[in-house]
């Protein structure tokens, strides 16, 4: 087995998920400037002439953005990493349980190069911040891939304008994000440089890997507790959206599991996963298999014996994804979490896909 590096809690119903990228108390760590051009000596950009107003449409209606905003808060998955791959810093970002200091690798590695601290942290797991919220003062809220549920989204519009996922909570994948913030920040042909240069990190690295072209896989949620169900990820998913951008195709056994498998959200209502019992992970047929595991279950997942009977993993041709790392990262569908994979993922699935095309 191919291990990531280190944890996070990974439960995708609304406020388990926001708690899994929570977990600590909130602290503001620093403003990281005020929102529209970042303090110190980072990359800022401008917004576009004639850029604003503009009207963004989402799940829960239309909403104007008059002029270019100067105090801008992110919540859910990726809008914070979108406004910092355009050039600017969010006053105020979800609290990540990714790092000490409540961010993630790929937002602090992106944030070096302006020079300012972490933005002021927003404690998600404990319920929407409307409070912390009316105190800063945003004249923009983005919460373009979050789990906000229409009596969230009246409460938030009563503080700020509110740019909202487009259909499906948790569920809107990296491209999207971009061009919705793109769009909301009057950059929308920045935000077009930065898709085509995330794209380009990945195509980059895919030449020096062969065997991961048309590699089947599967990827889940896996627990340590006794009995634990995995929880797979389906085809609209980001992880296996992304995931498929590296060569790799979703096995067969998807289908299967599609059929019979529980879905955890129907309906559309949050990412599409399904419940899967451990007594049939012989079923969950792949060349390579991608368990995401929380940090500090991860040995207990080993210990558990919960992924002998997957194949891929019997094989030794799995990836173990932590979810303070690349397990998060898959997760949280940005071009700053995209580009974190192509350099820290793509080689352990070729490793994996080494293995299935080439064991003997």
């Amino acid at each position: 087995m191919t291990d990531s590096n280190p944890g996070r809690k990974n439960l995708t119903g609304r406020r388990s998920f926001l708690a899994a990228l929570a977990g600590l108390p909130l602290v503001p760590l620093g403003l990281a400037g005020c929102g529209g051009k970042a303090a110190g000596s980072g990359p800022s950009t401008a917004a576009e002439p004639q850029a604003f107003p503009v009207t963004i449409t989402h799940a829960f209606g239309d909403t104007t953005i008059a002029r270019e905003p100067t105090r801008i808060a992110t919540l859910g998955l990726g809008s914070n990493d979108a406004c910092l791959a355009l050039g600017v810093v969010p006053t105020a970002m979800p609290l990540s349980q990714a790092k000490p200091n409540g961010s993630t690798p790929w937002f602090d590695l992106a944030l070096l190069d302006f020079g300012v601290a972490v933005p002021l942290l927003l404690d998600e797991a404990k319920g929407l911040p409307v409070d912390d919220l009316s105190g800063m003062g945003p004249d923009l809220i983005l919460a373009c891939n979050s789990g906000l549920t229409r009596e969230d989204y009246d409460v938030l519009a009563k503080i700020a304008p509110v740019v909202a996922y487009p259909k499906v909570p948790m569920a809107t994948d990296w491209r999207t994000v971009l061009a919705m913030v793109g769009k909301a920040l009057g950059r929308t042909a920045k935000a077009e440089e930065v898709r085509k240069a995330t794209e380009a990190s990945i195509s980059e690295q895919l030449p020096s890997y062969p065997d991961l072209k048309n590699s089947s896989f599967v990827v889940a949620n896996v627990h340590s507790a006794l009995g634990s169900s995995f929880e797979v990820f389906g085809p609209e998913s980001n992880p296996v959206r992304i995931l498929e951008e590296f060569g790799i195709v979703p096995a067969k056994s998807m289908g299967v599991i599609q059929a019979s498998g529980r879905a955890v959200h129907p309906g559309g209502s949050g990412p599409e996963t399904y419940e899967w019992p451990a007594s049939r992970a012989s079923e969950l047929s792949a060349d390579i298999a991608i368990f995401v595991v929380e940090h500090n279950e991860r040995a207990g997942v080993l210990g558990s014996g919960v992924l002998n009977q997957v194949p891929a993993h019997k094989a030794k041709n799995s990836v173990l994804a932590d979810l303070n790392d690349n397990g998060l990262a898959l997760n949280a569908a940005s071009p700053l979490s995209v580009k974190w994979l192509a350099r820290n993922m793509v080689a352990q699935l070729a490793q994996a896909a080494y293995g299935a095309k080439h064991s003997s």
